[in-house]
């Protein structure tokens, strides 16, 4: 399977990415648009986004047409006989092409995205091994069970209003934009209600005050003056924190993804809690943070919980060398990438999402996976990534210069990858990153 065209819709805005039949780059992304571009792509598949329409070709050269309708519910059209084809892909009375392709929603993302902790995890996972074996191992494993039920109680609260995890932190985002303009209409109200009440006064008595000495009235007139400067700065915040909001949420949604995706998730949190989905998707963030405080930023906690027979194995034999008086700390332990090694891993990776010939194959979603590795080791393996492409199909979502410029080299060179980026607001670019259409 291939992806060929994604359109997302909010309101009467739609946003439109084609994709390459080999490669497509993305560059100019953050993680918080990596993250949600990628879990649009798969929540179109298994049916956990309204209003994400996903084109695609099957392996067989079949075209087929996604659409998640609101008002009209999910269907799947044959694009070159025009039938409804939506009983074929109707799985418990839902159409879920992810259940086909991976298991389940988390078990397609799993098999089929790639970011910069599978690929240390591919490359070096005796070293991640050895590492996480040297920490204690309650403290480990107590964080690990705090982030899962956190994923938990996020994706409960998420899954009804069609959001996931992968929007936990423009779910944030919004509530704290929301949250900051009411917390200024509170503080200009309340200014404005005693403002006006103590000016009042201020004034009043200042009348009396002037018939006896005008000079006594000066206190009076200063107190009013205060107090209404006070309220004409609180006005001018409140019309900040306005702007701001309708900046992020509204104006940004005509130019970048992630104005767009913004205004999206608020009109998703609209008819729905969002405190409690905000608070759900903080204690997430939080959870995480104390894993990667705990561990690093190299190790994805479902790794961690995947490999924690051969983690515990490796932290019992430690102890039995500490015992022995063989001292072993997490500074003995490297995690270095052999570029070989790393290269057989995505070799192995690729072949795994090519499936067996009566399987469907499917594609590569790259988030930012080489970040820190030597340039001449990156482009290695971008170049082993291009050659590979087409079958799977790969997608890959950067904000990396070097990834970046290696895309440009390789069209001019070759031609057999396509790159969609930004481009500067004074020029009309020949392929806009993602077209706004109302």
């Amino acid at each position: 399977m291939r992806f060929q065209r994604l359109i997302v819709e909010s309101g009467s805005n739609a946003v439109t990415v084609r994709f390459h039949p080999r490669l497509t780059v993305m560059s100019g992304l953050g993680q918080a648009e990596r993250e949600s571009l990628a879990g649009e792509l798969f929540g179109a598949l298994a049916g956990a986004r309204r209003g994400a329409h996903l084109e695609v070709l099957q392996d067989n050269g079949r075209r087929l047409a996604i659409l998640r309708d609101a008002a009209v519910g999910d269907r799947v059209l044959d694009l070159e006989t025009r039938h409804d084809v939506t009983e074929e892909f109707a799985v418990d009375g839902a159409v879920d092409l992810a259940t086909r392709l991976g298991g389940s929603l988390s078990g397609l993302r799993k098999l089929s995205k790639l970011t910069g902790e599978d690929v240390l995890a591919l490359g070096a996972s005796d070293n991640l091994v050895a590492s996480l074996a040297t920490l204690d191992q309650d403290q480990l494993w107590a964080a690990v069970e705090t982030s899962m039920k956190a994923d938990q109680q996020l994706r409960l609260h998420a899954e009804p209003i069609g959001a996931s995890t992968d929007d936990a932190l423009l779910i944030e985002q919004v509530e704290h934009r929301h949250s900051d303009l009411e917390r200024a209409l509170r503080r200009h109200e309340a200014i404005r209600h005693y403002g006006i009440f103590i000016g009042v006064t201020s004034v009043m008595a200042a009348i009396p005050a002037a018939l006896l000495n005008r000079y006594t009235a000066l206190p009076f007139l200063a107190v009013a003056l205060c107090f209404t400067i006070a309220s004409m700065i609180s006005r001018v915040r409140l019309g900040h924190s306005r702007v701001a909001e309708q900046e992020a949420l509204s104006a940004a949604g005509a130019a970048s993804y992630l104005g767009f995706h913004l205004q999206r998730m608020t009109e998703m949190l609209s008819d729905y809690k969002g405190n409690e989905l905000a608070n759900a998707a903080t204690a997430h963030r939080l959870a995480l943070n104390a894993w990667h405080a705990l561990v690093g930023e190299d190790v994805g906690v479902e790794w961690a919980l995947e490999n924690r027979n051969r983690i515990s194995q490796a932290a019992e034999r430690l102890i039995r060398l500490h015992a022995a008086g063989v001292m072993v700390t997490s500074e003995d332990v490297t995690r270095t990438v052999e570029p070989a090694v790393l290269g057989q891993a995505i070799v192995e990776r690729l072949a795994a999402l090519r499936r067996a010939e009566d399987e469907e194959s499917i594609p590569m979603v790259l988030d930012e996976p080489f970040v820190g590795l030597d340039i001449k080791v990156k482009e290695w393996i971008l170049d082993l990534l291009a050659q590979s492409a087409g079958s799977p199909q790969l997608v890959f979502l950067t904000n990396d210069p070097d990834t970046a410029a290696w895309a440009r080299r390789r069209i001019v060179a070759s031609g057999d990858i396509s790159m969609i980026e930004p481009a500067p607001e004074h020029t009309a670019p020949a392929k806009p990153m993602l077209h706004v259409v109302a």
